[in-house]
């Protein structure tokens, strides 16, 4: 664990209080209408990191975010300590207590860390997601002039200035400047920041929101910018409402959806379906291989892909732009797998076009390498036209396919009693939610039915004997757009009756409770507490609920609505 210096330097004690009685009077009333006018209740915790020079102001900003979105406020010190930061030795351990479960499920604001495009991919490599970057900017001179004066409250971990924010007399005995404060130890960090800031820039940039941090604005106008680009990121609590064609972040994480020309209500089942199925086709262009439409590609993206091909003097795509046609209809543009391919095999295609989107991966204009392909066609039963590296599929738009499993038992009166699952806290994505017993996504090399029964037994002990009786008995579709690109998903559901006396089992390790609750209270769970579900599972479970009656249409007025968007229908 960290040692004196770090836990020191811990922002964490901070209380609301104290962070008010750290600034002027004069600005204090406004600074707490701020902090109180927004509570993240996103489904993964709202994760931020603070970017930025050493001394732009980041171990200031920090416990002030941490208060207004409810989150958890981290500095590298309380992972390593204010030696180990500057090294790598303890990188690793410091990244692998970053990403654990619990603190991931809670949305945290990270701050000096990462400095490197190195450590930015090892971060990424080992399950770390981002919401959004903020970066601060600040001139060296400026950043200079508030090292000078810098000092830190070690009771509290509140930052002041000796004359540009002096601290409350009952603090003044507490402050003290940090060995990191020295001129030597800020030049050298200052130095290193700068030769890495464009890499980092680079591999952040469907996530960086750039903020002037100058020292003449004063740190009201810095709050306010910051918190306006992360109330556009965050989602909020069902009695606040966003505009319709929000946009989810990555890994699910939705925004409750308020369809002010639909009548929806707030908190109401239809506005946790809607959001996953927000987006807005015009940001986007259609992909084509063999003339079959396959995917979308953001229109940033797919020119971010033509200048990567161009540079790379390669022909793995064709590009037809947006405009107007020879009748000046205006047409629409996409994206074809270049027309050298056409003839060619799966595999010689899969190869070109890796190639590409590897090199892309390389200079970070691509997230989240897995290491796996994908294959892709035009629908789950047509023969695949492409394999695609998985981490590139949300960049292409490409469709995936998943099962989910409903586990129930039923009495003699009708009464339905489901199992649901709550994810282990060290899972990568929505640790500690709600979930359906068994789920899975679907491997092309798997029949749906075999992948079911392998599911089942894997994750939840169950026999052979009673997987086989889980029966097909529809599927969910949705598609929300990410700030990677366009996620179209289809998730087959079936449905397994058990017996009263079964006990479902958990032999992988991911799951951290299984409990069984009456169909009713799973619906009323999904309305009042939608951030308690992992997303698509609760669509899941709605859909089970419109077919058993749970949900039907003279008690729920939007069930038209939610019946087609449950099929994706917009």
């Amino acid at each position: 664990g960290p040692g004196p210096k770090a836990a020191s330097l811990s922002l964490r004690a901070a209380t609301a209080d104290q962070i008010l009685q750290s600034v002027p009077k004069d600005m204090s009333e406004e600074l707490g209408s701020l902090m109180q006018q927004t509570g993240c209740e996103s489904v993964n915790g709202l994760r931020v990191i603070l970017l930025g020079p050493p001394c732009s102001g980041k171990s200031q900003l920090a416990p002030i975010l941490a208060e207004k979105y409810g989150i958890e406020q981290i500095s590298i010190y309380d992972l390593v300590g204010e030696e180990g930061a500057a090294g790598s030795k303890e990188v690793e351990k410091a990244i692998d207590r970053l990403c654990d479960g619990e603190r991931r499920g809670r949305g945290f604001v990270l701050h000096g860390y990462p400095m490197t495009i190195v450590q930015a991919k090892e971060m990424e490599k080992r399950g770390y997601e981002v919401d959004v970057v903020i970066e601060l900017l600040r001139s060296d001179e400026e950043a200079n002039v508030w090292r000078e004066g810098r000092m830190v409250d070690l009771e509290t971990g509140l930052v002041y200035h000796s004359t540009l924010l002096e601290a409350p007399g009952d603090a003044a005995s507490r402050l003290q400047k940090q060995e990191s404060n020295s001129k030597e130890a800020f030049e050298a960090s200052l130095q290193a920041y700068n030769e890495e800031v464009e890499k980092l820039r680079t591999f952040f940039a469907g996530e960086l929101v750039q903020v002037d941090a100058s020292l003449s604005r004063g740190v009201l106008p810095i709050i306010r910018d910051v918190s306006q680009a992360l109330d556009g990121i965050c989602p909020i609590d069902d009695s606040m409402l966003l505009a319709p064609g929000g946009m989810a972040a990555e890994g699910e994480v939705y925004n409750f959806i308020k369809g002010a020309n639909k009548g929806i209500r707030a908190g109401g089942l239809l506005s946790h379906v809607m959001g996953l199925n927000s987006y807005d086709v015009s940001e986007f262009i259609p992909f084509y291989v063999s003339g079959q439409q396959v995917g979308w590609l953001r229109k940033t993206f797919a020119k971010l892909l033509d200048e990567s091909q161009r540079a790379k003097k390669t022909k793995a795509f064709e590009f037809q732009w947006p405009g107007c046609g020879i009748d000046g209809v205006p047409q629409m543009g996409c994206v074809e797998l270049h027309p050298s391919l056409w003839d060619s095999s799966v595999e010689e295609r899969s190869e070109r076009v890796h190639t590409l989107v590897k090199c892309m991966w390389d200079e970070g204009l691509i997230r989240g390498w897995r290491g796996e392909m994908q294959s892709v066609s035009q629908t789950f039963n047509s023969d695949p036209v492409l394999k695609l590296e998985r981490g590139a599929v949300p960049y292409f738009g490409v469709a995936s396919y998943g099962v989910h499993v409903n586990i129930f038992t039923e009495d003699n009166d009708c009464n339905i009693d489901v199992w649901v699952a709550r994810r282990a806290k060290d899972k990568p994505t929505y640790p500690g939610l709600l979930d359906q017993c068994v789920a899975g996504g679907q491997p092309s090399d798997l029949g749906l039915q075999e992948n079911v029964e392998k599911e089942c037994i894997e994750e939840a002990s169950i026999s052979e004997d009673l997987a086989r009786r889980a029966v097909p008995a529809g599927a969910v579709s949705y598609m929300y757009e990410t700030r990677k690109g366009m996620s179209p998903k289809t998730l087959f559901c079936y449905d397994l009756r058990v017996p009263p006396s079964f006990v479902p089992i958990n032999s992988d390790g991911e799951v951290e409770e299984f409990f069984r609750i009456p169909l009713t209270e799973v619906v009323q769970s999904i309305s009042q507490h939608p951030e308690e579900w992992k997303p698509n599972s609760a669509l899941v479970a709605l859909e089970f609920a419109v077919r058993r009656g749970a949900i039907n249409p003279d008690t729920e007025p939007d069930y038209l609505d939610i019946v087609k968007m449950l099929r994706g229908c917009k």
